[in-house]
């Protein structure tokens, strides 16, 4: 009989707490201390809480929030949250594009319409996955 071992915590958690730390270790390394410690404690947070979500006795909503999912209940809840996540950072992203043509260069400008034009991909690209399962 083959068990497969459990990471201690998700592939995004690893993914995210990995992100953390490079950007710290870049931030270091250009000798800006006080945004490596930040990025750094903020990972490590990240990291404490992905690890307190995997407690046999965690709650729902711990590991919901910790991106920390046991079965497919909680795969369904986090689907739910992060469509209105995904709404909202839309919603978001135009005010971010509106601000950015009016306050800033065009450079930032670019890059806020390449984000919305990112968010809109993937939600088109979800919406059809969704669609195709039904």
């Amino acid at each position: 009989m083959q068990t497969t071992k459990r990471l201690p915590i998700s592939t995004t958690n690893i993914a995210l707490v990995s992100t953390f730390v490079a950007g710290a270790t870049a931030t270091a390394l250009t000798q800006n201390w006080s945004f490596a410690v930040l990025l750094l404690t903020v990972g490590l947070c990240g990291l404490g809480a992905a690890l307190y979500a995997r407690r046999p006795n965690s709650r729902d909503i711990t590991r919901l929030n910790a991106i920390e999912y046991r079965d497919e209940r909680d795969r369904e809840l986090a689907k739910q949250g992060f469509a209105t996540v995904g709404a909202a950072a839309l919603i978001l992203t135009v005010f971010e594009v509106v601000l950015a043509l009016v306050f800033f260069n065009a450079l930032v400008a670019l890059i806020s319409c390449a984000q919305m034009f990112a968010l809109c991909i993937i939600w088109g690209t979800a919406n059809s996955n969704a669609v195709k399962r039904r």
